[in-house]
C-alpha cells in the first residue's frame, strides 16, 4: 500500500526546495589546515548514526592535476539516488550536445480532397503537452489535411518496458515514477483531489484534469471522520492487475482538501485518444486509430512537427529540479541515438538498457573508469544503480573542462538560492558557493559537486551515505555539516 506524500509542480525554470535542517548563520567557522582535515572527517562519519552507515566521500582540487584532500572508500560501490542523474546528463552533454532537441513528427501524404493516412512518431520528448498538440493538428490544416483515415500512433522509439523493471512499485505509483515512452503527454501523470465530506461517508475524488481517454476506475473505500479526530492519513494505490485506483484512510471534516499526482500507467493510449481529440477540434474526422510499438521505416513526408527545449534546458530540469522523467528521457535518448543522430536505433532492444550501456560508454571517453559501475537507470530512482563516489568526482573534473561543461554546471543546484539546494547551507559562508546534485532514497542520501570555501581554492567533492536507519532530513544536516568543516579549510598552512 502506498501512502502518498503532497505534491507541489514548479515551472520548467522553477527549483522546488527539498527540505533539510537550515544551519544557523552564527556557526562560527575557524581555520583549518588540510592536514587536519582528514581527522576531523574521520571523526564526524565515525560517530552515531553514521557510524553504523556505510559512507564514502572523495575530495579533491579541482582542476587538470587535482590533489585528493580527502577519501573514505573512494573506489566502493554505493546506491546513488538522484546522483545518477549526474552522469546521464554529463553523458548527454558529451553525446548529444546542449543544443539538441527531440523531435515530434507527424508523417503522410496528402490527398486530392485532402484526406491522409498520418503516422505521429514520437521521441521522447518530456516536456510535451495538450498545447503540442494543438500546434501539430494547426500545422496538419496548413498542410491541407481535410481528413484522416487513418491515424497511426507510433509508440516504438524508445523499445523495451515504459517502466523501468528495477522501480519498487510504490515509486511507479507517482508521478516521480511515470512511465517514459517514445510519446509523453502532460508528464504522463494526473492529479487528483480528496477531500472530507459527511462523517461517514466517504472522501470527495476530484479528477483536477481530465484524462483523454477517460478518467480512471476508482473504488473509494475511505472515510471522512469528525472534525478534531485523530486520522491515519489516506492512501491511494493500484494492484498490479488493475487501473483502479483504490483509496483508503481517513480524512477529518475541516481537513484543507489535498492533491496528489499519479502517473498514468496507459500513456500511449491517453497519447492517441488527444491526438483523436486534437484533430475533432479542428472538424478533421478521424477514421480508424492504431497504436504501434513496432519500428517501422519512415514513409511519407514530414506533415507536422514540434521540438523539445535543447539538452541544455531539459538538464536544467532534471538536475537542479531532479526531474525523473526529464533524466529518463536524456537516457533512454541515448540509448537509442548514434553520437547525436534523431535516427532510431534499429538494433536496441531496450531503450534503457541501451542508456545504460551509453552512459558507461560516454564516461569512459571523459576519462571516467566506468566499468565497475551498474547503471540502470537514469534518475537514481531505481535501487540497483551502483556508482562509486570517485566516479562521480572524475565525472564532475571531467565536466568542469568539457567544451559543454557550462550548460552541465549551470544545471546544478546553488545552495541556499535554487532548485533542491534552496533550503540547504543557507545562511552560512557556503551558501551560493556550492553547485551540487542531491539524492535520496529510503536510507540513502548523496550530494556531489562543487564547492569553493572562503580560504581555500575550488574543491570538487561526492558523498554518499547508505544503509542508514535516519530520516532524510537527519543525513542532510550530517552532509551539510560535514561540507562546513570543508569550508574551514585555509591555505598556507
Amino acid at each position: 500500500m502506498l501512502v502518498l506524500r503532497q505534491v507541489q509542480r514548479v515551472g520548467i525554470v522553477l527549483g522546488f526546495g527539498v527540505l533539510g535542517s537550515i544551519l544557523p548563520s552564527s556557526l562560527a567557522l575557524s581555520a583549518l589546515c588540510p592536514a587536519q582535515l582528514a581527522t576531523q572527517l574521520d571523526t564526524a562519519l565515525d560517530q552515531p548514526p553514521l557510524d553504523t552507515a556505510y559512507t564514502g566521500m572523495v575530495l579533491q582540487t579541482q582542476g587538470p592535476n587535482p590533489r585528493t584532500i580527502y577519501n573514505r572508500n573512494g573506489d566502493r560501490l554505493f546506491t546513488p539516488a538522484s546522483n545518477m542523474k549526474l552522469l546521464t546528463t554529463a553523458a548527454a552533454a558529451h553525446r548529444l550536445g546542449g543544443y539538441y532537441r527531440l523531435r515530434t513528427s507527424v508523417y503522410g501524404t496528402v490527398a486530392a480532397g485532402g484526406s491522409a493516412a498520418l503516422r505521429v512518431v514520437g521521441r521522447g520528448d518530456p516536456s510535451f503537452t495538450t498545447a503540442q498538440i494543438d500546434d501539430l493538428v494547426q500545422q496538419l490544416t496548413q498542410a491541407g489535411v481535410r481528413q484522416v483515415s487513418r491515424l497511426v500512433i507510433d509508440d516504438s522509439y524508445f523499445p523495451g518496458f515504459a517502466t523501468n523493471p528495477t522501480w519498487e512499485w510504490d515509486d511507479a505509483q507517482l508521478d516521480y515514477g511515470a512511465p517514459v515512452n517514445s510519446l509523453i503527454l502532460n508528464r504522463n501523470a494526473i492529479a487528483v483531489q480528496l477531500a472530507p465530506t459527511q462523517v461517514g461517508s466517504p472522501l470527495s475524488l476530484t479528477w483536477l484534469q481530465m484524462l483523454p481517454a477517460g478518467p480512471l476506475p476508482v473504488a473509494n473505500d475511505s472515510t471522512t471522520a469528525a472534525a478534531g479526530v485523530s486520522t491515519a492519513g489516506v492512501a491511494l494505490w493500484r494492484t498490479g492487475d488493475t487501473p483502479t485506483v483504490r483509496v483508503t484512510g481517513q480524512m477529518a471534516q475541516g481537513e484543507s482538501p489535498q492533491t496528489f499526482d499519479l502517473a498514468v500507467l496507459n500513456p500511449a493510449q491517453q497519447f492517441a485518444a488527444a491526438m483523436e481529440q486534437g484533430l475533432r477540434r479542428r472538424s478533421l474526422p478521424v477514421g480508424q486509430t492504431v497504436i504501434s510499438q513496432n519500428s517501422l521505416p519512415i514513409t511519407g513526408q514530414e506533415l507536422a512537427a514540434v521540438e523539445s527545449p535543447e539538452v541544455r534546458d531539459l538538464m536544467l530540469v532534471a538536475n537542479r529540479d531532479s526531474d525523473n522523467l526529464y533524466a529518463e528521457a536524456l537516457f533512454k535518448t541515448l540509448g537509442v541515438t548514434a553520437a547525436g543522430s534523431i535516427a532510431e536505433g534499429d538494433d536496441v532492444a531496450d531503450a534503457s538498457q541501451a542508456g545504460g550501456e551509453a552512459v558507461k560508454a560516454a564516461l569512459a571517453e571523459l576519462g571516467v573508469k566506468s566499468e565497475p559501475l551498474r547503471v540502470v537507470d537514469g534518475s537514481g530512482l531505481s535501487r540497483h544503480d551502483l556508482v562509486s563516489p570517485i566516479a562521480f568526482v572524475d565525472t564532475l573534473q571531467a565536466m568542469a573542462v568539457h567544451p559543454q561543461g557550462r550548460f552541465f554546471r549551470e544545471s546544478l543546484a546553488i545552495a541556499g538560492q535554487s532548485g533542491t539546494l534552496s533550503n540547504r547551507l543557507r545562511g552560512t559562508v557556503l551558501e551560493g558557493h556550492l553547485q551540487g546534485k542531491s539524492g535520496a532514497l529510503t536510507g540513502d542520501v548523496a550530494l556531489s559537486g562543487y564547492v569553493q570555501p572562503p580560504n581555500y581554492e575550488p574543491l570538487v567533492f561526492s558523498i554518499l551515505i547508505n544503509h542508514s536507519n535516519q530520516h532524510a532530513s537527519v543525513l542532510r544536516d550530517k552532509i551539510d555539516r560535514l561540507l562546513l568543516l570543508v569550508a574551514q579549510l585555509q591555505a598556507g598552512c
